[in-house]
């Protein structure tokens, strides 16, 4: 496994905080918990967005980045559906959220996670958020050198810290009022499964907000109790990172008619340490990255392969092309240092050529061992006994002899021809021929041959 650095990122009151961990073949190392302060408008606008003067996040911020959104940016719904079919969730899925969504659908990122599934139907948590919102907090990250791989939600990340430090019981109707200077949103969880997320408007310091608060909570547990089978809640959990001021505390428990607990966010692990808890685990979450984004980040790793690929190839033959260019100027090279040897031995060697021409003519000419005498002499050493007649005799130097005449019978013209293929002076004999002639009353057997002479091999 290729080592890999993942990190999480998230808005506080005062700045940004992330977490990071870096994963190899030997595990996981310690996570990294960093931050940087910031002044963030709540009510910021994607220009807003746009316009933050933030350092280069490139060196902090590094691998692959999940950011998340605060409640109020994000349209969450727990649905139950009668399907486990993956693709027939996702279909279900777009239908019910253009079913509740106030902007058009083609204006919406969606995204869903399944929380339980039954034989036949699946309880599914639906999330939708505006891409102009989603678009400007890409662009701000990646105008500071980083690009965000992932987009989670805040509430999601808190109860996942909730789940695993044991600070949710699992059983019953759980209500959660989670307050982190960001969001103020109120959870209703059945069987430790979240079926209703209402972020609300309003601020701890103003004691005004204990009958709306109350409203809101009846309100809710109202409209849940038609859909679920709800036992009643006896206890409010509140989430805060200030302390709850006692006389809202007492006020809120007498109004709301519940037990309000008071719990504080800062003994638990940092919002984005559960936020990277959800992009490591196994399993589908809510992932609100526009599909444009990963089809250009698969685009921008093609290209980067390609470009590779590419650039390895033309390397390749640049270097064949080089290394033929040397050979041919090594050639090149080679072959004019022939060159100019040759013109400078030139006229002697063409002295020498006319040298060794008079030399063969020279021997040609003072070589008796072949001579027509020499030739003669071996043909009537070959004669065999009896009466054989020559009519013609014929030499040609460095040729040949051509031979005409008659013997007394075909057999001792036979013989004749047979001694003269043995002469070690002639190669072979050649067009041989013989016939029966009467001349003047008298049976003869006239005969013709060609002796070629024992070619000489030229002096070196």
């Amino acid at each position: 496994m290729r080592e890999r650095t993942v990190t999480a990122a998230c808005r506080t009151p005062d700045g940004i905080e992330w977490t990071t961990v870096k994963i190899s073949q030997d595990g996981a190392e310690p996570v990294r918990h960093e931050q940087l302060p910031l002044v963030i408008p709540d009510d910021a606008s994607p220009d807003d967005l746009a316009k933050l003067d933030l350092p280069d996040l490139s060196e902090v911020i590094k691998g692959q980045v999940t950011v998340a959104l605060r409640s109020s940016e994000l349209l969450m719904r727990t649905i139950q559906l009668p399907t486990v079919n993956p693709v027939e969730i996702a279909d279900m899925i777009s239908f019910q959220v253009d079913k509740i969504s106030p902007f058009p659908i083609d204006q919406l990122a969606m995204s869903h996670e399944t929380l339980q599934t039954s034989d036949d139907s699946a309880r599914v948590l639906m999330a939708a958020a505006k891409r102009k919102q989603i678009d400007a907090i890409g662009d701000t990250f990646e105008a500071k050198g980083t690009r965000i791989q992932s987009i989670d939600a805040r509430v999601l990340g808190w109860l996942q810290l909730f789940s695993d430090e044991g600070r949710l019981t699992g059983d019953g109707c759980e209500v959660l009022l989670i307050i982190d200077g960001i969001d103020f949103v109120l959870v209703v969880l059945s069987e430790g499964l979240p079926i209703c997320f209402r972020p609300l408007d309003m601020q701890l310091d103003d004691m005004t907000i204990v009958d709306e608060l109350t409203y809101e909570i009846q309100y809710t547990l109202t409209t849940l109790a038609a859909e679920y089978s709800l036992p009643e809640p006896d206890t409010l959990h509140c989430w805060t990172l200030e302390n709850l001021p006692a006389v809202l505390k007492v006020k809120l428990e007498s109004t709301s008619g519940l037990k309000v607990k008071t719990h504080d966010l800062a003994e638990i692990p940092p919002l984005s340490e559960g936020i990277l808890r959800r992009t490591l685990r196994d399993g589908n979450r809510i992932e609100l990255i526009p599909r444009e984004w990963v089809e250009h980040q698969q685009h921008l790793k093609l290209r980067k392969q390609f470009t590779t690929i590419a650039g390895s190839i033309a390397a390749v033959w640049i270097f064949v092309l080089l290394i033929f260019l040397s050979v041919f100027k090594v050639r090149d090279m080679k072959l004019a240092a022939v060159k100019a040897d040759a013109e400078a031995i030139a006229p002697l060697a063409q002295q020498a050529q006319a040298n060794q021409r008079k030399l063969k003519a020279l021997k040609v000419y003072t070589d008796r061992t072949d001579s027509s005498l020499e030739c003669l002499r071996e043909i009537t050493r070959t004669l065999p006994v009896g009466d054989i007649e020559f009519v013609s005799y014929n030499y040609t130097k460095d040729k040949g002899i051509s031979l005409r005449g008659s013997g007394r019978d075909k057999s001792l013209v036979t013989d004749f021809f047979a001694s003269l293929n043995k002469s070690p002076l002639f190669n072979g004999i050649a067009n041989e021929s013989s016939r029966d002639k009467t001349i003047k009353g008298v049976r003869r057997t006239e005969f013709s041959v060609t002796l070629p002479l024992v070619p000489k091999e030229d002096d070196e």
